[in-house]
């Protein structure tokens, strides 16, 4: 019986590990991911994308807001569970990821503890 109780907890504590490690994964990926889309925007395009977090994430997606994008180019493609109501991209933890243009290409997830530090911390960035 003790054997059981410790090989349920040794099961546990791993599964939980490997979801927690998996979220950074896919977070460290996805900072990356995004970084990269923007520099081929900026490619493409003549410039970075402007706008709210929202047109910038649907305009890598391959909409043309406001004269941006005019050839309607995917950057990213997103799952539904990846993107929030207002089409801004989701870190594993359902806060968007934070992107900025100016001077140059930052994104970052707000991490596990879902606080702002602006890539300090716990935040997962595309820089460090």
């Amino acid at each position: 019986m003790a054997l059981s109780v410790l090989i349920f907890t040794t099961a546990v504590v791993s599964a939980f590990t490997v979801h927690h490690f998996s979220k950074h994964s896919r977070a460290r990926h996805d900072v990356q991911v995004i970084a990269l889309a923007l520099d081929g925007f900026a490619f493409e395009n003549g410039d970075f994308p402007r706008g709210t977090r929202g047109e910038i994430c649907r305009m890598l997606r391959g909409e043309s807001i406001n004269g941006q994008n005019p050839r309607k180019l995917d950057y990213v493609e997103a799952l539904p569970t990846e993107m929030d109501g207002t089409g801004e991209f989701v870190d594993p933890w359902g806060e968007p990821y934070r992107i900025s243009v100016d001077p140059k290409v930052r994104v970052y997830s707000c991490g596990p503890n879902r606080i702002d530090e602006h890539g300090d911390s716990d935040d997962i960035t595309s820089w460090k």
